[in-house]
């Protein structure tokens, strides 16, 4: 069976299983992060990449504080 991983323009098709993301401590991440590498802020749900943000549309504090206590590399 053929897995299709989100995307807000098109759906893309990915050949076996994507690789799922994980937090220091084991887990999947869920929720929204700071990707260091890429400089960009994204959602993860259940260990994916779902969504990379405008920051024109985001709170500079909210920036800040992800920034600090979220970011992954």
């Amino acid at each position: 069976m053929t897995q299709l991983e989100f995307n807000f323009y098109a759906a893309e098709v990915v050949t076996g299983k994507p690789d799922l993301r994980k937090g220091l401590d084991g887990q999947l991440l869920n929720g929204c992060f700071y990707e260091r590498s890429t400089g960009a802020f994204v959602s993860y749900v259940l260990g994916r990449r779902h969504h990379v943000f405008n920051e024109e549309h985001l709170k500079k504090d909210w920036m800040e504080k992800t920034k600090r206590e979220r970011w992954i590399e």
